[in-house]
């Protein structure tokens, strides 16, 4: 099933040339200045990864600004979490991200931001999209007359990064940190964390040993940061013999930990080792994570007699619980941390300054503080799916019958020996998602079996 990309809530991605041109982005960024300029927006703040289409995509969004009108400040490459935490800051009427996130380098895509600092909604990626329809001839026009080497040049990186560090610095013990001295091996598979990150960790008194960190858009691996795609940093830590590895993702709003070992941990362990830390500091809540995430939370909650919500897959989805729970922090597994008292976002400069906090606190390894929690295996597998969901979701019932079952977001399995199975669709790609977690690698194996065997 080829399906054509759509703009949702985690943003609009394409391959570029493909499902993705100026044109396209630049329909969209218009249709998003009028949607703004209904509630009398004057100003928005665009940043971007370091795709080298990126600049294009940038062409397009002034092309548009400017024919509605509307200012733009532009803040060069710089993560996703910064333009998310400088709108809220400073008060920009909204602001757009040029990213595809996670996809391969043949892809780019956008983000929109409201002027709380959050992603729009689905209401209003719904009139932003009847807005775009609606776009007559004249309107829709597209002129490439914006000189590229002008808009690129006038950026106001520097106080931007300055600012989003900043706000990190205030939120943890520096000096406790400074004090140990680590030694970190960073990976930011060149783009967008490349700078900001190393300026992090100096500010944190650490001996940075980076690689992939020029931002030139050119990725040195896949980008997803799964552990299969990951052996450079692993390869670093033990070369540099670092205390900790961090690796990014392009738009860095996601976070991989490798132990002093060379040892890559699962993604999920980043959000459980984040909770420890704002655990540790008394800011002890219920929290909010997806339905995809590891139990690991739950495991670490459960010392505290407080609760994990589950949500649908989707920053925005936890986002929106974590703030009716007033949660002290929540995220998603996949290596995404989002801290509310610094921005409402997945960051993974917070989950980095998190992660060193702990570790300088508990003054023990990496790998001494991951024994300490319950162990899970976890399997994670992306296949195209051409049939009827609903059809599939109907025989799996059959087939695990005295299962809990769950259909807040496709469909999951649960049973009583901690072991679970999640069946979903991909929010951003024409494939669909199965996610198992046991306590051994036997029974997902077998969990796994059972589903492929109805497909």
């Amino acid at each position: 099933m080829d399906q054509k990309p759509k703009l949702t809530v985690s943003g609009f991605r394409g391959v570029w040339d493909k499902d993705l041109n100026e044109k396209i982005a630049f329909g969209y960024a218009l249709a998003f200045a009028k949607m703004i300029k209904k509630s009398g927006a004057k100003k928005i703040l665009v940043g971007r990864d370091a795709r080298k289409t990126g600049p294009q995509i940038l062409r397009a969004i002034k092309n548009a600004t400017e024919k509605e009108n509307l200012e733009m400040d532009y803040a060069g490459i710089i993560p996703t979490p910064s333009i998310l935490l400088l709108v809220k800051k400073l008060s920009y009427d909204g602001g757009i991200i040029i990213t595809a996130s996670h996809n391969p380098k043949n892809y780019n895509g956008f983000k929109f931001v409201a002027n709380d600092g959050l992603f729009i909604e689905q209401g209003e990626i719904n009139e932003l999209e009847e807005i775009r329809k609606s776009l007559n001839k004249d309107e829709s026009e597209y002129q490439e007359n914006f000189d590229l080497k002008n808009i690129e040049s006038n950026n106001k990186n520097e106080e931007f990064k300055k600012l989003h560090i900043e706000e990190i610095l205030k939120n943890v013990d520096v000096n406790l940190i400074k004090s140990k001295k680590f030694k970190v091996a960073l990976d930011s598979i060149n783009s967008a964390g490349g700078i900001i990150t190393q300026e992090l960790l100096k500010e944190l008194g650490c001996k940075i040993y980076a690689i992939n960190t020029e931002q030139t858009g050119e990725f040195s691996h896949e980008p997803e940061p799964l552990v299969k795609n990951l052996e450079q940093i692993r390869e670093a830590t033990i070369e540099s013999n670092s205390d900790v590895g961090f690796a990014q993702d392009p738009d860095a709003d996601r976070l991989v930990i490798v132990n002093e070992k060379g040892e890559i941990l699962s993604e999920e362990y980043t959000l459980a080792l984040a909770t420890l830390n704002v655990f540790s500091r008394n800011e002890n809540t219920d929290i909010a994570i997806n339905m995809s995430s590891s139990r690991m939370c739950e495991d670490i909650l459960n010392k505290y007699g407080k609760k994990v919500f589950r949500t649908k897959v989707g920053e925005l989805n936890v986002v929106n619980k974590m703030l009716e729970i007033n949660a002290s922090i929540s995220g998603e597994g996949n290596g995404g941390v989002i801290y509310p008292k610094i921005n409402v976002t997945r960051d993974s400069l917070v989950g980095i300054a998190f992660v060193l906090e702990l570790l300088a606190k508990e003054n023990k390894k990496v790998s001494e503080i991951v024994n300490e929690i319950p162990k899970y295996v976890m399997k994670k597998e992306k296949i195209t799916f051409e049939k009827d969901f609903q059809i599939l979701s109907e025989k799996l019932k059959e087939k695990f019958k005295g299962a809990k079952v769950d259909t807040l977001d496709g469909i999951r399995f649960d049973w009583d020996d901690f072991s679970w199975i999640h069946i979903r669709r991909s929010n951003t790609e024409p494939k669909m998602w199965i996610i198992s977690e046991a306590r051994n690698e036997e029974r997902v194996d077998e969990l796994f079996e059972q589903v492929k065997s109805v497909l």
